[in-house]
């Protein structure tokens, strides 16, 4: 959301509509003040009023898409891709060559598993900004996975799109079904949180994974908007499955809920909580590294996460977050932990919603947590 952009079109709108008197002044005002608090419904009926006394006023097209776009970015962070999908198309009925609504709207399509519609709507965009590198690299992306997935078998629940081989031997699709059905209902039941959305799954061979993905060896699967899972060979359990889903799942929850602003090591943590339910985590002996002086700082602890760290440091801070993470769910409960979700979905920095959830400093809670390893 650009609220500058809002703004302006807003400000713009009040001062042209103060030709039409005092009552279009007023309907100017309320369009200005709903969006400011983020109520972009209201401010879209409250425009139209505006609209009726000046439907050629081209400052109150801009602001109709402007509001549009912002409450579909709205929907969209919520992960409610239908109505945010809806709202997308209605402004681009309006500006057909918006590039910020084609790129959304491709997005959409994207992690909706809807590629070709993807390729569609990226395609229109770059057209319209042949130089923006990010989206060239979207669609070589997307161009790569599409040769592989294309030949994916499909299978929908109500709650998940799962596209996986059919010729695999690795699993069974009703298994995988049935364990994802189980996630939803108890990872759910949990976070009180049920995706808006369905979850896309991609079950891939080892062959395909490499060849879309191209990550370090320690990475057994991913979720980047999509579970992404590789099944195939002798290594992988049928437990061993069941867990990866549960994690990967918790993974899309969280997402969902926080409209993807949570840090890494929550997302970690709580991840390997509802993994465990499964089949226990075998975490290293912290204590061990507290007296040595390796815990890695948890102001760093995201970091370490990423694919260019050692997997020795990697493994440390899987291990600290599902550490920390279980000492504040069995020394708070779970629902402090859903209180903290909650305020980081309204796009507020972690950091101040767990000092303002317990009042006092996350320093505090590091040393507190430290204190029972």
């Amino acid at each position: 959301m650009n609220k500058r952009i809002i703004f302006a079109a807003c400000f713009l709108s009040l001062f042209l509509a103060s030709s039409s008197g005092a009552a279009g002044t007023k309907w100017a005002e309320l369009v200005e003040r709903a969006a400011e608090r983020g109520d972009y419904g209201s401010a879209l009926d409250y425009l139209r009023r505006l609209e009726v006394r000046e439907p050629d006023n081209p400052s109150l097209r801009e602001a109709r898409i402007g509001l549009l776009k912002a409450l579909g970015n709205q929907y969209y962070r919520k992960g409610d891709f239908r109505r945010a999908r809806e709202t997308y198309l209605e402004a681009l009925d309006i500006a057909p060559e918006n590039f910020g609504v084609l790129r959304m709207l491709g997005e959409i399509a994207y992690f909706s598993q809807r590629l070709e519609d993807a390729a569609t709507y990226w395609n229109e965009a770059l057209a319209l900004q042949p130089g923006d590198r990010e989206l060239a690299r979207l669609l070589k992306k997307l161009n790569n996975e599409s040769a592989v997935e294309a030949e994916l078998d499909a299978s929908s629940l109500a709650n998940f799109d799962i596209r996986y081989t059919s010729r695999s031997e690795a699993y069974h699709i009703k298994e995988i079904e049935n364990w994802l059905m189980e996630a939803y209902r108890e990872i759910g039941y949990d976070f009180n949180y049920y995706p808006p959305t369905p979850v896309v799954v991609l079950l891939y061979t080892r062959e395909e994974f490499a060849r879309i993905r191209r990550t370090p060896s320690w990475v057994g699967a991913l979720y980047d908007g999509k579970v992404r899972l590789p099944v195939s060979g002798d290594d992988l359990s049928p437990r061993d499955i069941k867990k990866i889903l549960w994690h990967e799942y918790t993974h899309a929850v969280i997402n969902a809920r926080t409209g993807n602003n949570c840090p890494r090591w929550l997302h970690e943590g709580l991840a390997q909580y509802q993994e465990a339910k499964v089949d226990p985590v075998d975490l290293p002996d912290l204590g061990q590294e507290l007296d040595r002086g390796r815990l890695i700082p948890l102001g760093e602890l995201d970091r370490a996460f990423a694919f260019d760290q050692s997997v020795g440091r990697v493994r440390l801070a899987y291990a600290q977050a599902y550490s920390l993470v279980g000492y504040l769910i069995n020394r708070y409960g779970f629902w402090r932990i859903n209180a903290i979700l909650e305020e980081l979905g309204k796009g507020k920095g972690w950091r101040a919603v767990f000092e303002n959830e317990f009042l006092f400093p996350v320093s505090d809670l590091e040393e507190e947590w430290q204190g029972k390893i």
